[in-house]
Protein backbone atom coordinates (compact mmCIF):
# COMPACT_ATOMS: atom_id res chain seq x y z
CA UNK A 1 0.00 0.00 0.00
CA UNK A 2 1.63 3.16 -1.15
CA UNK A 3 2.75 5.58 2.40
CA UNK A 4 0.40 8.38 1.47
CA UNK A 5 -2.42 5.99 1.62
CA UNK A 6 -1.67 4.48 4.26
CA UNK A 7 -0.87 7.68 5.70
CA UNK A 8 -4.48 8.70 5.34
CA UNK A 9 -6.01 5.76 6.46
CA UNK A 10 -4.02 5.84 9.43
CA UNK A 11 -5.26 9.61 10.54
CA UNK A 12 -8.79 8.24 9.36
CA UNK A 13 -9.08 5.84 11.95
CA UNK A 14 -7.57 8.16 14.68
CA UNK A 15 -9.95 10.83 13.87
CA UNK A 16 -12.26 11.13 17.18
CA UNK A 17 -13.47 14.63 17.09
CA UNK A 18 -17.17 15.24 16.89
CA UNK A 19 -17.51 11.28 16.33
CA UNK A 20 -19.53 8.82 18.55
CA UNK A 21 -21.73 6.21 18.64
CA UNK A 22 -24.29 7.99 20.75
CA UNK A 23 -26.91 9.44 18.59
CA UNK A 24 -27.65 12.28 20.89
CA UNK A 25 -26.49 15.83 19.91
CA UNK A 26 -23.49 16.91 21.50
CA UNK A 27 -22.45 20.84 22.11
CA UNK A 28 -19.40 21.63 20.08
CA UNK A 29 -17.88 25.04 20.71
CA UNK A 30 -15.70 27.09 18.38
CA UNK A 31 -13.65 29.36 20.56
CA UNK A 32 -11.91 32.16 17.71
CA UNK A 33 -10.61 35.87 18.43
CA UNK A 34 -12.11 37.85 15.24
CA UNK A 35 -15.81 37.72 13.42
CA UNK A 36 -14.30 36.09 10.34
CA UNK A 37 -12.14 33.75 12.05
CA UNK A 38 -14.64 31.09 11.61
CA UNK A 39 -14.46 30.60 8.24
CA UNK A 40 -10.90 28.62 8.71
CA UNK A 41 -12.80 25.67 9.55
CA UNK A 42 -16.65 26.62 8.31
CA UNK A 43 -16.71 23.51 6.41
CA UNK A 44 -16.53 21.23 9.38
CA UNK A 45 -18.77 23.66 11.46
CA UNK A 46 -21.05 23.43 8.76
CA UNK A 47 -21.16 19.60 8.74
CA UNK A 48 -21.91 19.37 12.68
CA UNK A 49 -24.37 21.50 12.46
CA UNK A 50 -26.92 18.93 10.51
CA UNK A 51 -26.12 16.37 13.94
CA UNK A 52 -24.88 18.72 16.94
CA UNK A 53 -25.50 22.16 18.43
CA UNK A 54 -22.93 23.99 16.99
CA UNK A 55 -21.74 27.36 19.16
CA UNK A 56 -19.17 29.95 17.99
CA UNK A 57 -17.77 32.66 20.51
CA UNK A 58 -15.71 35.75 19.21
CA UNK A 59 -13.32 37.09 21.72
CA UNK A 60 -12.72 40.73 20.09
CA UNK A 61 -15.01 43.30 18.90
CA UNK A 62 -12.83 43.47 16.12
CA UNK A 63 -12.22 47.26 15.66
CA UNK A 64 -9.25 47.24 14.18
CA UNK A 65 -9.94 45.04 11.09
CA UNK A 66 -8.46 45.85 7.97
CA UNK A 67 -10.86 47.77 6.12
CA UNK A 68 -9.09 49.95 3.24
CA UNK A 69 -10.63 48.76 0.59
CA UNK A 70 -14.44 49.39 2.28
CA UNK A 71 -13.63 52.25 3.23
CA UNK A 72 -15.07 51.97 7.05
CA UNK A 73 -13.35 53.49 9.44
CA UNK A 74 -11.83 51.83 13.00
CA UNK A 75 -14.23 52.04 15.73
CA UNK A 76 -17.75 51.38 16.55
CA UNK A 77 -19.16 51.89 12.75
CA UNK A 78 -16.96 48.43 12.27
CA UNK A 79 -17.71 46.79 15.14
CA UNK A 80 -21.52 47.10 14.22
CA UNK A 81 -21.03 46.06 10.74
CA UNK A 82 -18.61 42.64 11.91
CA UNK A 83 -20.99 41.52 14.50
CA UNK A 84 -23.84 41.75 11.24
CA UNK A 85 -20.99 39.91 9.38
CA UNK A 86 -20.35 37.34 11.75
CA UNK A 87 -24.09 36.60 12.04
CA UNK A 88 -24.82 36.57 8.84
CA UNK A 89 -21.73 33.81 8.45
CA UNK A 90 -23.53 31.59 11.01
CA UNK A 91 -26.14 31.50 9.21
CA UNK A 92 -25.28 30.29 6.17
CA UNK A 93 -23.52 27.73 8.01
CA UNK A 94 -26.35 26.68 10.07
CA UNK A 95 -25.05 27.09 13.18
CA UNK A 96 -25.95 29.08 16.89
CA UNK A 97 -25.32 33.18 16.38
CA UNK A 98 -22.16 33.98 17.25
CA UNK A 99 -21.60 34.85 21.54
CA UNK A 100 -19.50 37.88 21.58
CA UNK A 101 -17.63 38.39 24.59
CA UNK A 102 -16.48 41.91 23.13
CA UNK A 103 -13.04 42.40 24.29
CA UNK A 104 -11.07 45.03 22.46
CA UNK A 105 -9.25 43.85 19.21
CA UNK A 106 -6.06 43.62 19.99
CA UNK A 107 -6.43 42.48 23.20
CA UNK A 108 -3.75 45.23 24.53
CA UNK A 109 -1.30 43.18 22.82
CA UNK A 110 -1.39 46.49 20.17
CA UNK A 111 -0.90 49.33 22.84
CA UNK A 112 -4.51 50.37 22.60
CA UNK A 113 -5.58 48.85 26.24
CA UNK A 114 -3.85 47.40 28.94
CA UNK A 115 -3.17 43.86 28.26
CA UNK A 116 -3.74 42.30 31.86
CA UNK A 117 -6.92 43.99 32.37
CA UNK A 118 -7.96 42.68 28.76
CA UNK A 119 -6.61 39.31 29.45
CA UNK A 120 -7.87 38.74 33.20
CA UNK A 121 -11.79 39.77 31.39
CA UNK A 122 -10.99 37.17 28.62
CA UNK A 123 -10.74 34.10 31.29
CA UNK A 124 -14.04 35.34 33.21
CA UNK A 125 -16.07 36.43 30.73
CA UNK A 126 -14.76 32.53 28.39
CA UNK A 127 -15.38 30.52 30.97
CA UNK A 128 -18.82 31.80 32.24
CA UNK A 129 -20.03 30.54 29.10
CA UNK A 130 -17.91 27.36 29.31
CA UNK A 131 -19.63 26.65 32.04
CA UNK A 132 -22.95 27.45 30.70
CA UNK A 133 -22.87 25.69 27.68
CA UNK A 134 -21.18 22.95 28.67
CA UNK A 135 -19.66 21.45 25.47
CA UNK A 136 -18.41 17.97 24.64
CA UNK A 137 -16.48 19.75 22.48
CA UNK A 138 -14.31 22.85 22.10
CA UNK A 139 -12.05 23.23 18.94
CA UNK A 140 -9.62 26.62 19.18
CA UNK A 141 -6.52 27.40 17.98
CA UNK A 142 -3.18 25.75 18.26
CA UNK A 143 0.58 26.78 18.94
CA UNK A 144 0.97 27.87 15.83
CA UNK A 145 -1.98 30.18 15.80
CA UNK A 146 -3.09 29.58 12.29
CA UNK A 147 -1.83 33.03 11.01
CA UNK A 148 0.70 33.68 14.25
CA UNK A 149 -1.78 36.40 14.81
CA UNK A 150 -0.92 37.41 18.82
CA UNK A 151 -4.97 37.18 19.38
CA UNK A 152 -5.40 33.74 17.96
CA UNK A 153 -2.24 32.40 19.94
CA UNK A 154 -3.74 34.25 23.20
CA UNK A 155 -7.43 32.97 22.43
CA UNK A 156 -6.07 29.32 22.27
CA UNK A 157 -3.75 29.15 25.23
CA UNK A 158 -6.05 31.39 27.71
CA UNK A 159 -8.92 28.61 26.50
CA UNK A 160 -6.46 25.68 26.91
CA UNK A 161 -5.46 27.39 30.35
CA UNK A 162 -9.10 27.37 31.43
CA UNK A 163 -10.17 23.79 30.49
CA UNK A 164 -6.72 22.62 32.91
CA UNK A 165 -7.36 25.18 35.33
CA UNK A 166 -10.61 24.25 35.88
CA UNK A 167 -9.58 20.23 35.75
CA UNK A 168 -12.45 20.23 32.63
CA UNK A 169 -9.13 18.29 30.11
CA UNK A 170 -11.80 14.38 30.63
CA UNK A 171 -15.42 16.08 30.49
CA UNK A 172 -14.36 18.13 27.41
CA UNK A 173 -12.38 17.35 24.25
CA UNK A 174 -10.01 20.06 23.12
CA UNK A 175 -9.16 20.21 19.58
CA UNK A 176 -6.61 22.37 17.77
CA UNK A 177 -7.35 23.29 14.26
CA UNK A 178 -3.79 23.73 12.19
CA UNK A 179 -2.40 23.83 8.91
CA UNK A 180 -0.16 21.14 7.12
CA UNK A 181 2.42 22.30 4.49
CA UNK A 182 0.46 21.60 1.41
CA UNK A 183 -2.54 23.65 2.64
CA UNK A 184 -0.16 26.54 3.59
CA UNK A 185 1.69 26.92 0.59
CA UNK A 186 -2.00 26.56 -1.02
CA UNK A 187 -2.88 29.89 0.36
CA UNK A 188 0.20 31.54 0.44
CA UNK A 189 -1.18 34.87 0.53
CA UNK A 190 -2.66 34.25 3.91
CA UNK A 191 0.79 33.17 5.87
CA UNK A 192 -0.30 30.68 7.50
CA UNK A 193 1.73 28.45 9.82
CA UNK A 194 1.99 25.02 9.51
CA UNK A 195 3.01 21.57 11.48
CA UNK A 196 4.09 18.42 10.25
CA UNK A 197 1.24 15.91 9.08
CA UNK A 198 2.50 13.44 11.62
CA UNK A 199 1.64 15.74 14.26
CA UNK A 200 -1.75 15.69 13.74
CA UNK A 201 -4.26 13.05 14.69
CA UNK A 202 -7.28 13.47 13.88
CA UNK A 203 -8.62 13.93 9.99
CA UNK A 204 -12.47 15.97 9.48
CA UNK A 205 -13.49 15.61 6.10
CA UNK A 206 -16.44 17.23 4.56
CA UNK A 207 -18.71 17.50 1.66
CA UNK A 208 -19.43 19.71 -1.45
CA UNK A 209 -22.23 21.05 0.51
CA UNK A 210 -20.14 21.70 3.45
CA UNK A 211 -18.30 23.78 1.58
CA UNK A 212 -20.76 25.46 -0.51
CA UNK A 213 -22.28 26.60 2.58
CA UNK A 214 -18.55 27.89 4.15
CA UNK A 215 -17.78 29.75 0.79
CA UNK A 216 -21.64 31.32 1.28
CA UNK A 217 -20.39 32.52 5.20
CA UNK A 218 -17.30 33.66 3.66
CA UNK A 219 -19.02 36.10 1.29
CA UNK A 220 -20.68 37.57 4.51
CA UNK A 221 -16.92 39.54 5.40
CA UNK A 222 -17.37 41.90 2.90
CA UNK A 223 -15.87 44.54 5.51
CA UNK A 224 -12.52 42.47 5.29
CA UNK A 225 -12.20 40.99 2.31
CA UNK A 226 -12.79 42.82 -1.54
CA UNK A 227 -15.03 40.61 -3.86
CA UNK A 228 -11.46 39.73 -6.05
CA UNK A 229 -9.75 37.99 -2.93
CA UNK A 230 -12.97 36.63 -1.77
CA UNK A 231 -13.67 35.27 -5.55
CA UNK A 232 -10.23 33.77 -5.50
CA UNK A 233 -10.30 32.30 -2.38
CA UNK A 234 -13.47 30.26 -2.93
CA UNK A 235 -12.35 29.06 -6.65
CA UNK A 236 -9.05 27.75 -4.36
CA UNK A 237 -11.37 26.10 -2.11
CA UNK A 238 -13.38 24.76 -5.09
CA UNK A 239 -10.06 23.39 -6.83
CA UNK A 240 -9.29 21.68 -3.57
CA UNK A 241 -10.78 18.27 -4.22
CA UNK A 242 -9.68 16.76 -1.15
CA UNK A 243 -12.26 18.12 1.22
CA UNK A 244 -10.15 17.78 4.29
CA UNK A 245 -9.60 19.77 7.45
CA UNK A 246 -6.69 18.77 10.04
CA UNK A 247 -6.79 18.89 14.10
CA UNK A 248 -4.83 18.22 17.15
CA UNK A 249 -6.82 16.83 19.68
CA UNK A 250 -4.74 17.89 23.18
CA UNK A 251 -4.38 14.86 25.76
CA UNK A 252 -2.87 14.88 29.24
CA UNK A 253 -0.49 11.79 30.09
CA UNK A 254 -1.17 12.08 33.50
CA UNK A 255 1.54 9.09 34.65
CA UNK A 256 3.18 10.81 37.76
CA UNK A 257 6.81 10.65 37.19
CA UNK A 258 9.94 11.57 39.63
CA UNK A 259 11.80 14.00 37.08
CA UNK A 260 12.00 13.98 33.64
Amino acid sequence: MPNKLLQILTLLILTTACQTNDSSPRTILAVLAHPDDETTISPVLAKYAQTDSVYLIIATDGQFGVTDHAGIPAGDSLIAIRNEEAKCSCEKMGIHAPIRLDLQDGLGLNGHNNFYEQEARLKVNLLKEIERLKPDVIVTFGPDGDTGHPDHRMVGLVTTELLLRENLTEKIDLYYLGWIKDQAERYKAWNLNYSAKESFNTVITFSDEDEAKSNEAIRCHKSQFPKEEMDKWIETELNDKSNILYFRKFAMDKELRDGF
